[in-house]
């Protein structure tokens, strides 16, 4: 098994972003607070570590991969956990950017 850190920098960034624009962007605001939405989907919006899972898998079966053991499906599932540390980290870190570069 080998580990890319550079390839894992890169997903938990594409995932903070992705998370970022759909559950929290003011310009996504109409789908992540409408009402009709179901408890569940919610829920999933609100948690980034959970959201970053569904995102990372979906980015580990793209190819973005940051550990390699050979069998596609388990690098898969591999990134989608990789992603649920990585993703809260990047947009906490993103967050806190946002946050100091702030116009007073």
């Amino acid at each position: 098994m080998t580990f890319s850190w550079s390839t894992f920098a890169t997903l938990a960034v594409l995932a903070a972003a992705v998370h970022w624009l759909v559950a929290r962007a003011q310009i996504t605001k109409w789908f992540w607070n409408a009402k009709q939405l179901p408890t569940f989907a919610r829920e999933l919006l609100e948690c980034p570590a959970c959201s970053g899972f569904w995102i990372g898998w979906g980015f580990g079966a793209l190819g973005i991969r940051p550990l390699a053991t050979g069998y596609v499906w388990i690098d898969v599932v591999l990134a989608g956990a990789v992603a649920m540390y990585g993703t809260p980290v990047a947009e906490a870190v993103m967050l806190w950017g946002l946050e100091r570069s702030r116009i007073h």
